[in-house]
């Protein structure tokens, strides 16, 4: 077959454009405009040009048009030719576009490779987002926001993604259809902190009510959104009815098979499920397909998770259910197909029984850590996606599994039980965290082989920098073999070692969330080790922004893991009976606390102010101000209406978070502490009721912008700290040692 090959030189086409792309479907245009709002003054030395896939996964090349002296970038589709341009920066001028800063120092005249670059995607998709991500990272976002983050889907190989904003107007429409009021309506609806265990079926109504403003202008960004996917050739996956319905319906139709899903985590009551068996469902099914696709336009793919982490199935034919599910999809799209979380132990097998295997395709969510495919069967023959989770609730800290990533995708791809693996995906709970780890996946989304892991860190800490030095490649080898290397055995590790900083004060604290652990896989005086390296090269990058995020970070990780044995020695003070000693421990812990504000207040990935602004900018009168404040607050603390197991499960370590709200408790344990060492009567603190619940209902300002400087912060931070950590890392007494600057 002949293939019309179209190419589009920038340097002829670049005045015509302004620094948005054109609204087009065509490829090239699209690329084009990833391109333009990157690196624009560069755009025209870029020649695109469209060549075909192989066997239905995308492909792209980088070449050089010697007679122009152009650089040509060759993709299969959008997403390719936008991928080849990311790999061109990454590979050839060494240059890192992330979601923790960017260095694009690129010369007048762009560096040419001195070959061609080809690459065959052994995937057939690049899968991205969680539900819970809408919450934990996207929960107040912008179109300027989504653009970014967009255009950097593209550019990692990200041809699939989850795409549900604006869900809340396609449920308002349908139950207006099933005599539900307006208040009704707004009880199942839950606020903008929450959407995601809405979504999922684990709650309803939480955060409420939502304010009609959000509902229409949410309307407005999702077009937005789905206009450039589409241009960009990234299919949305759009929400799916699949039975979960307001606990209320039962009331409006008694007669429906509606079951209770019983309780999920914080003490939610779940919502309603509506057995797929009965006849309300198919109509239900149809009423909120049409209306999403009158708000939103017609989709192929649609997510959707009957019986989320939990839920009944007593007494459903979950064959039936899971066939009558993949009927109505396809009342709205002939070809849908069900994408569904491998999650636990859904799906359930009877459930895809009898589901067309091509109308399917299964997330395997945790592969880097607890693998389903294996024990799965390879999803029998279902197809399927190998996934990251990698961040849960959005926390903060350093965390990853460098090589599980780098080999695990290729073992799957090549396992003879491996069955119709088709993609490869991240699935993070947040984002805007540990980048190395997902650049590394995505490098993989291009890969059927494991690169050379120290040749890969080496060439990551170039194009992070945009220098080759030998303190940034040390550091980096430092961490990959250590916070960075997280194997993939058992006991099996959810997220990041959390911070004791961000925990409820007690004398024994190996968590701080209900499923996390505090446990340190790694040598902390690997990542000491890093921190000296990296500042060792603040001369040569200070003014890099890439290099002053890592450097925030690990200064950060440093401090969060001596937290340790401050908190150790503070406590045994205690235990001892000693007041002195325990009043010099608590001070320099509280301190310790100080430094963590600190040192996040130079970078504003770190800093608490900016997500409260963002949260308070959608509200259109000061109530709705308010209440975005409280869903804001309350998701990174309490996360539920009462003291349960959910609280802390989306802790940070962000500044203003650490001074305002994780010290003062902190404060409160210590005083009561040292009530105790007074000789009065110990007394139980309620830390909920007597402070966390009332923290989530004020309302105040933090900085926006960074404080200080981050090499400063840095270098004062080390110089405090230097002794006393190598004397507590080598097991001595630090009495001697200790920095005079720490002494209380």
């Amino acid at each position: 077959m002949k293939i019309n090959i179209k190419i589009i030189n920038l340097a002829l086409v670049l005045p015509m454009f302004a620094i948005t792309a054109p609204a087009s479907a065509d490829p090239l245009d699209a690329a084009q405009g990833v391109i333009l709002r990157n690196t624009p003054d560069h755009a025209d030395q870029f020649i695109l040009e469209q060549i075909p896939e192989v066997d239905g996964r995308d492909v792209f090349e980088i070449d050089i048009d010697h007679s122009k002296d152009k650089i040509i970038l060759k993709g299969s589709s959008a997403v390719a030719i936008s991928s080849a341009y990311n790999w061109y920066l990454r590979y050839v001028a060494n240059c890192n576009i992330s979601w923790c800063g960017t260095q694009l120092d690129l010369p007048a005249k762009l560096p040419q490779s001195d070959e061609t670059i080809r690459k065959e995607s052994p995937y057939k998709h690049g899968y991205y987002l969680n539900y819970c991500t809408l919450n934990y990272t996207m929960s107040f976002w912008d179109w300027s926001r989504w653009e970014k983050e967009l255009d950097y889907m593209a550019m990692q190989g990200i041809d699939l993604a989850l795409a549900p904003v604006g869900v809340e107007a396609v449920w308002q429409e349908t139950l207006k259809n099933y005599n539900f009021t307006d208040e009704e309506i707004k009880e199942f609806i839950c606020g903008p902190s929450f959407f995601a265990w809405w979504l999922m079926g684990n709650l309803e109504g939480w955060g409420g009510p939502l304010p009609q403003d959000w509902i229409n202008e949410h309307v407005v960004l999702q077009k937005k959104i789905l206009a450039r996917m589409r241009e960009l050739e990234i299919e949305p996956v759009m929400p799916a009815f699949y039975g979960m319905v307001p606990n209320k319906l039962r009331e409006k139709y008694p007669s429906a098979d509606i079951r209770s899903q019983g309780g999920w985590a914080g003490g939610f009551k779940r919502p309603a499920f509506i057995s797929p068996t009965d006849p309300l469902f198919a109509k239900m099914a149809s009423t909120f397909y049409s209306e999403q696709k009158e708000l939103f336009g017609t989709c192929k793919y649609f997510s959707g998770d009957p019986f989320h982490e939990g839920g009944s199935t007593a007494g459903i034919d979950l064959n039936q259910a899971g066939s009558n599910i993949m009927n109505a999809m396809h009342t709205v799209s002939s070809d849908a197909v069900w994408v569904l979380q491998g999650w636990h132990n859904n799906p359930r097998d009877a459930l895809m029984a009898n589901v067309p295997k091509e109308k399917t395709l299964i997330l395997d969510l945790d592969c880097d850590n607890r693998p389903q495919w294996a024990h799965r069967n390879g999803w029998k023959g279902k197809p399927w996606s190998w996934c990251m989770i990698h961040n849960f609730g959005g926390n903060t800290g350093m965390f990853g599994r460098m090589e599980v990533v780098a080999t695990e995708p290729v073992k799957a791809l090549n396992a003879a039980n491996g069955g119709n693996l088709v993609a490869i995906g991240a699935i993070p709970e947040g984002i805007e965290t540990n980048p190395v780890i997902y650049e590394l996946l995505w490098d993989m989304r291009w890969r059927s082989q494991t690169p050379d892991m120290v040749d890969w860190t080496n060439k990551y800490a170039h194009r992070r920098y945009g220098k080759d030095l030998p303190e940034t490649a040390r550091a980096w080898q430092a961490l990959r073999t250590s916070i960075y290397g997280k194997p993939m055995t058992k006991p099996s590790q959810q997220g990041t070692s959390e911070s004791i900083i961000c925990a409820r004060p007690a004398k024994q604290i190996n968590k701080v969330s209900s499923w996390g652990t505090s446990k340190i896989y790694f040598d902390p005086q690997e990542v000491f080790a890093a921190w000296e390296d990296m500042l060792a090269a603040a001369d040569q990058l200070g003014d890099v922004d890439t290099y002053r995020y890592d450097l925030a970070t690990i200064t950060r990780q440093v401090l969060a893991n001596f937290a340790q044995p401050v908190h150790k020695r503070m406590i045994v003070a205690f235990e001892a009976g000693n007041q002195e000693q325990f009043k010099r421990w608590s001070d320099r812990f509280l301190k310790l606390l100080d430094d963590q504000d600190r040192i996040c207040s130079t970078r504003s990935e770190f800093m608490l102010g900016p997500w409260i602004a963002e949260a308070r900018t959608w509200g259109r009168t000061p109530q709705q101000k308010d209440l975005h404040e409280f869903n804001a607050r309350t998701l990174i603390t309490t996360w539920s209406y009462r003291n349960s197991n959910l609280h802390e499960y989306a802790h940070r370590e962000w500044s203003g978070l650490i001074s305002d709200f994780y010290k003062p408790r902190w404060q409160m344990f210590i005083k009561e502490l040292a009530s105790q060492l007074e000789g009065n009567p110990a007394r139980k603190i309620n830390y909920y009721a007597e402070f966390e619940k009332g923290w989530t209902q004020q309302t105040k300002s933090y900085p926006e912008t960074p404080q200080t400087d981050t090499v400063t912060v840095a270098r004062e931070i080390h110089s405090r700290y230097e002794q006393f950590i190598k004397s507590v890392y080598n097991f001595s007494s630090p009495s001697d040692k200790t920095n005079s600057s720490l002494a209380p």
